[in-house]
């Protein structure tokens, strides 16, 4: 009997120790946001213009914010849609800035909600609450009795949002790339990488080119890393300056350069809900996948429909001072405008590739003699950064011209990095006159001149007329050298230099002479 004892109790404390392992590793790895929930339709006007919600990174005081549930035609569940705007951690809001609007009524007044942001609100969430009759005094409860809760989930889904939205681009280019030319995957990975702050496994590069794709996004969760930009659109905890913010974050502790808060926000958004849960109701964190007016909710947790009811939260953009992207050139050499796919390429704010906050973006190109074009530009991680866009034409741009990307980011112009253009001009690369070439002796021809970027190939006609493609190599930013195949002739005369240049149809041609060599035709010395 005693050891039929021991060996139960033993069983039970080994199941107990087993259960709480399990229920530890639970809280340890959340599920993943996989589940796709509702979508909403968002737009923001600010003094007369109307932006949809997937092109606005922050609210202002005065943005009039219109919001509205898409829900199925044949949607069974009533679902109550409540906004609460906040103002900090220790402030409880009024309640005239707690709204709601019944998704299911057919007029606008009843269903859409037409909200103005306060002075001195600094969020805005939402609610997706099924219709119980008293659920807005519960969630107006909760809200007022405990904001700063509310704050910190706010912010931590706004952050997850943003992560999930360069992990969404990652994912979404490599499986591109998997599907059209998967042998390209090893130069296009990295640049993705870079473009987007994602962690990337060089070992997947050195598998067989039909496993790299899947290899790359294998837990995807933890690959996101820290990005400074979209910490500073999410900060907005009254009190923490922005600067002393950014300071922190861009330091070895603050997690520059390692993993992002994503999995932590997630484990973070279960503790905090895991405190709201009464027998009425429970709360699921939705991250908001914006495109356009949409928002698309995901959930990583099925909703119930029975007691305790699901409220899913999420988050619009903080209501916070515009924080442009800090954009810089990745290169100062100079860039050929005529040349196809040509890339201006970017680093330092992974989000203009990730999301449409940056929109509108041209490239505001000036000549020596003032005249400004503007050309439309594109963003492209996997090229890192922007190209032209196909309605750009520049056949009638020539020479050198600054080049400086402008565009909106939300509602506000910003100016980002200037960059170096050149456009193919004849006559613009010539020889110096102290080059001299002779026969029999092969030499290198240097050519100077602005448009250097240009130059797609080379070929040299020889006296006979037998023309051959040659090397060359560009020398600094405004020369290139030339290797001029001069063994095989024999006397003097003139060689031709064809010079085809991008955006051109025909080659520019020079004409360059070649002496006798002098030592052959000179007798020999008397013995």
């Amino acid at each position: 009997m005693t050891y039929r004892r021991i060996s139960s109790t033993r069983l039970c404390i080994l199941a107990l120790v087993t259960c709480m392992a399990s229920v530890a590793a639970s809280a340890a790895d959340p599920a993943p946001f996989d589940l796709p929930g509702p979508e909403l339709l968002v737009t923001v006007s600010r003094a007369g213009r109307i932006l949809p919600i997937g092109q606005v990174p922050a609210l202002a005081t005065g943005d009039v914010v219109r919001i509205e549930a898409n829900l199925p035609a044949d949607q069974s569940v009533r679902y109550r849609l409540v906004s609460a705007f906040l103002r900090g951690v220790t402030n409880p809001p009024p309640k005239s800035w707690i709204s709601s609007a019944e998704t299911w009524q057919s007029k606008d007044r009843k269903r859409v909600l037409k909200l103005t942001v306060p002075d001195h609100a600094r969020q805005l969430v939402l609610f997706m609450v099924p219709d119980t009759g008293g659920d807005l005094s519960t969630i107006s409860d909760a809200i007022r009795g405990r904001p700063g809760e509310f704050v910190r989930v706010t912010q931590d889904i706004n952050k997850a949002s943003l992560d999930r939205s360069r992990l969404n681009a990652f994912i979404l280019g490599i499986r591109s790339q998997e599907n059209s030319h998967p042998e390209y995957l090893r130069t296009v990975a990295p640049i993705l990488s870079s473009s987007l702050a994602v962690k990337l496994n060089p070992d997947c590069l050195a598998k067989i080119v039909e496993f790299q794709a899947a290899c790359l996004v294998e837990n995807r969760d933890s690959l996101v890393l820290g990005d400074i930009h979209s910490n500073s659109l999410t900060e907005t905890i009254i009190g923490a300056p922005t600067d002393l913010a950014l300071q922190l974050s861009a330091t070895r502790e603050g997690g520059y350069g390692f993993y992002s808060p994503y999995i932590g926000v997630v484990r973070d958004l279960a503790r905090i809900f895991g405190a709201f849960n009464n027998p009425e109701f429970n709360y699921l964190p939705a991250l908001g996948i914006q495109n356009g007016k949409s928002v698309s909710l995901l959930l990583n947790s099925a909703p119930s429909f029975r007691k305790p009811k699901s409220v899913l939260v999420a988050a619009l953009p903080a209501i916070e001072k515009n924080v442009p992207p800090p954009l810089r050139r990745s290169s100062d050499a100079p860039i050929c405008g005529s040349r196809p796919g040509a890339v201006l390429g970017v680093d330092g704010a992974p989000l203009v590739f990730a999301t449409d906050y940056a929109h509108n973006m041209v490239l505001r190109l000036t000549g020596k003699d003032g005249h400004t074009v503007e050309a439309p530009l594109i963003a492209r991680a996997d090229k890192g950064g922007y190209i032209f866009a196909p309605s750009f034409k520049p056949d009638d741009l020539i020479g050198p011209m600054k080049g400086r990307l402008h565009g909106y980011w939300g509602f506000e112009a910003f100016d980002g990095p200037e960059f170096a253009l050149q456009f193919p001009q004849a006559g613009s690369l010539q020889p110096s006159a102290e080059q001299r070439f002779i026969a029999g002796k092969n030499d290198r021809l240097l050519l100077t001149g602005p448009t250097t970027a240009c130059v797609k190939n080379v070929s040299v006609q020889l006296p006979e007329g037998r023309s051959v493609a040659v090397k060359w190599q560009a020398s600094g930013d405004d020369a290139i050298a030339i290797d001029m195949p001069l063994s095989d002739i024999a006397t003097a005369g003139n060689v031709t230099v064809a010079i085809q240049s991008f955006g051109r149809e025909k080659p520019e041609l020079l004409t360059i002479p070649v002496e006798a060599d002098q030592s052959l035709s000179q007798p020999p010395p008397p013995l």
